[in-house]
């Protein structure tokens, strides 16, 4: 990990912790080196921060394009690996750039639903990290994510972020080993729908353990 990148996840850890009071479990599920999907719902601008602040090795980031024309966050997001994307459109610049960072033995963070869902729920994935995974030949870890909406829970405690992370999978275990496994949007879409599957057990249980500790 580069000195710059640990001082930023150190400070983003300590302050972010402070003002969310998150809870992390699964942590030592994560491999801290080789190239890994890290896919995971997504409900706020704070979850990439968040995640980052969270997982133990240096991260890249998918953010979309019009970020990097902001003068202050445009420079601090790419400083801290972040990879512009078009939405809306298959750009083949930004997904190659991710690509090449997995099989350089690099972490890449990828929402697979593409986008912030503000209703909180989980929606389908898009073919994207199925598309990443399989180019990349890596694994793939779910990751669930709730309380990350910004809101006076936060200060006062009556609601926490709360990051579980589950065990990574090779990309063909999320398609079936059974199945057809010719690269393509159909195999991709099937590893999305898998891998969402996972992510929705990781809510339930995370759901389970916080009505068990109420």
């Amino acid at each position: 990990m580069r000195p710059y990148y640990s001082a930023c996840r150190s400070l983003a850890r300590i302050v972010l912790g402070a003002l969310t009071g998150m809870t992390i479990r699964g942590l030592e599920l994560l491999p801290r080196e080789g190239g890994l999907v890290i896919a995971a719902n997504h409900i706020s601008f704070w979850d990439p921060p968040l995640l980052g602040a969270a997982i133990v090795r240096e991260m890249h980031f998918l953010a979309k394009e019009e970020l990097f024309s902001t003068p202050a966050l445009g420079p601090l997001i790419r400083s801290v690996n972040a990879i512009p994307i078009r939405r809306g459109a298959a750009d083949l610049k930004g997904l190659t750039r991710a690509i090449d960072a997995l099989k350089q033995g690099g972490a890449v963070l990828l929402f697979p639903e593409g986008s912030r869902m503000r209703d909180g729920e989980l929606h389908p994935a898009r073919p994207g990290v199925g598309l990443m995974a399989v180019n990349a030949d890596v694994p793939i870890a779910p990751c669930y994510i709730s309380g990350s909406n910004p809101n006076p829970g936060w200060i006062v405690r009556k609601e926490r972020v709360r990051i579980d992370f589950g065990p990574p999978r090779d990309w063909r275990d999320y398609a079936g080993r059974d199945t057809d496994l010719t690269p393509g949007r159909a195999l991709y879409q099937r590893i999305g729908v898998a891998v969402m599957d996972d992510i929705a057990r990781l809510r339930s249980e995370q759901q389970s353990v916080s009505r068990g500790a109420a």
